[in-house]
């Protein structure tokens, strides 16, 4: 499946533009907009009130993380959680 949606139209940090998107050109940005809205399980960091994602991504055969600021909305950082235990 194609990425339908465009870099531009989303709220992300500088770091996810510029360095997730880039290090790793194998996570979709849809993947990431879809985990946010029907996650497994999201906990929120005590230390900066960022909130953790996690979702099945069956291309990968693995459980991805994506981490948002405080506001739930705006992507920061997204990966392949091998350590995730649902």
């Amino acid at each position: 499946m194609r990425d339908e949606y465009d870099v531009n139209d989303c709220q992300m940090t500088d770091y996810f533009r510029n360095d997730v998107l880039i290090k790793r050109p194998y996570i979709q940005l849809h993947w990431c907009l879809a985990e946010i809205q029907m996650p497994i399980r999201c906990e929120i960091q005590a230390d900066d009130g960022r909130i953790r994602y996690w979702w099945f991504v069956p291309e990968l055969q693995r459980y991805l993380r994506v981490v948002t600021l405080a506001d739930g909305v705006t992507l920061h950082n997204a990966f392949p959680d091998r350590r995730f235990k649902p």
